[in-house]
């Protein structure tokens, strides 16, 4: 049998003889299960040369087909058709994923998951924001741990790094500062600042509110972030007239079931209805008609605040206004229970009133 050529450090060592800290581990080639050899490097050898004759004879064609390791990228082709579906993510948060395993794939999916070391590791990391560098840890500490579950690692690598520090630079949005971002941004813009505002609901639940959504004389909101968690995440917001006039203001000649819409340069495939605007697309809207603005001169880069940010605007004026904003947020009291079971049906909605004064802020 011809084995693929050992790495530098695995010179001298038998064919499925790694180190393993100051100890050694052996992989099986016929399943691909990892077993503690001990510390002792000549029992090692012995053990693993007496293992390889018992388990590798015969199996050259397999080895040539099949090698005796599996690839990072082959093993995150599983983890996200099977690991990832039964979790029932939100859009966003499947998003933010994609974005990370990306990178996780460029920089180390080439290589033999088993031989993965916290060194290449930590150098992929080290290359990221604070941010993203935390993101992308927790996604690989999460993969390992899958991966050692199977047998293909005998420990966790990312685990061992450690997590950067994030300061958050951003800072709030003023009024004065939205009201000149707002002036710039395009009439689909407007409308999706507005219902932030009024609403303060999330990216993701502004860009898949839907015209079907209103009934009984009101809008109701299933937030994506937390409906699963607590009964808090389901919103009734009853037509106040500052709503009703901004949903009218949302309908126009382009046939959407979207509040948020707009039409595309081009049609593109990309799972959404052609009118409905990406999470994405949105941030990205957003930070253009910022820019164009500059209402935060003084600010750096970093501390520049998004689309996100006029959430935290939003309740801050309502908390200011003397309104009670928890409902609206869909924040969960301590007495709040889940809102339903595996097997009930029922949905309970918690009625918020969005009655923010939009005259004062965007006009």
């Amino acid at each position: 049998m011809s084995p693929r050529p050992r790495k530098k450090r695995n010179s001298g060592l038998p064919a499925n003889l790694y180190p393993n800290g100051r100890a050694y581990k052996y992989r099986r080639p016929d399943t691909g299960t990892w077993h503690g050899m001990g510390t002792d490097k000549a029992k090692a050898i012995a053990a693993a040369n007496q293992l390889n004759g018992l388990l590798m004879a015969g199996g050259d064609l397999v080895t040539q087909v099949m090698g005796d390791s599996m690839t990072l990228n082959a093993f995150l082709d599983y983890y996200e058709a099977e690991v990832l579906p039964p979790r029932q993510l939100a859009r966003a948060t499947l998003d933010l994923y994609a974005v990370r395993l990306r990178q996780i794939r460029a920089a180390l999916g080439a290589q033999d998951i088993g031989q993965i070391t916290i060194g290449m590791v930590s150098t992929f990391l080290d290359g990221l924001t604070p941010r993203a560098s935390n993101q992308a840890r927790a996604y690989l500490v999460d993969v390992f741990n899958y991966a050692a579950a199977k047998g293909l690692v005998a420990d966790n690598p990312p685990e061992a790094t450690i997590p950067r520090i994030d300061n958050k630079t951003r800072k709030r949005h003023t009024v004065a500062g939205v009201r000149k971002i707002y002036a710039e941004a395009e009439p689909w813009l407007q409308n999706a600042i507005d219902l932030a505002l009024l609403t303060a609901q999330r990216r993701e639940d502004i860009t898949t509110m839907r015209f079907d959504d209103i009934r009984d004389g009101a809008l109701y909101v299933a937030q994506h972030k937390t409906r699963r968690a607590t009964n808090a995440a389901w919103i009734r917001l009853p037509l106040t007239p500052q709503l009703k006039a901004l949903i009218a203001r949302c309908r126009d000649d382009v046939p959407s079931p979207f509040l948020v819409h707009r039409i595309p340069d081009r049609k593109v495939k990309s799972g959404l209805h052609w009118t409905q605007v990406a999470n994405r697309y949105l941030t990205r809207a957003f930070k253009e008609a910022r820019d164009a603005a500059n209402p935060y001169p003084d600010w750096d880069p970093e501390e520049q605040p998004g689309f996100h940010e006029l959430r935290a605007l939003s309740l801050h004026l309502y908390k200011k206004a003397g309104k009670d904003g928890q409902k609206l947020a869909g924040h969960a009291s301590q007495k709040m229970t889940k809102n339903y079971e595996a097997d009930h049906e029922e949905v309970v909605w918690t009625e918020a009133v969005a009655d923010l004064d939009l005259s004062q802020i965007t006009g």
